[in-house]
């Protein structure tokens, strides 16, 4: 059942991304530093713009998952230490 609704979403989102690419078929001139221009189709380019603030995001959440699992860890040393004081 669960795989069953990973494929329903991932359809929908890729008929979403299909139609809005569609609908947006115009291309827009992306500048970026010492004269470097692109042409892309607007919806390459906020796919794109997309995928990095994934990334981006990404990132962030893993520098934050191991601060806290290193934060555990010490923890548990604590507690262990604690523990065998304590007998």
């Amino acid at each position: 059942m669960k795989k069953l609704l990973y494929v329903v979403v991932i359809v929908a989102a890729f008929l979403f991304a299909l139609s809005f690419h569609l609908n947006n078929p115009q291309t827009v001139t992306l500048s970026y530093y010492m004269g470097w221009q692109q042409e892309l189709p607007l919806s390459i380019l906020m796919l794109v713009a997309l995928v990095i603030g994934i990334i981006i995001g990404w990132f962030a959440g893993l520098i934050r998952s191991l601060r806290l699992r290193r934060r555990l860890a010490q923890a548990n040393r604590s507690v262990e230490t604690l523990k065998s004081r304590a007998t």
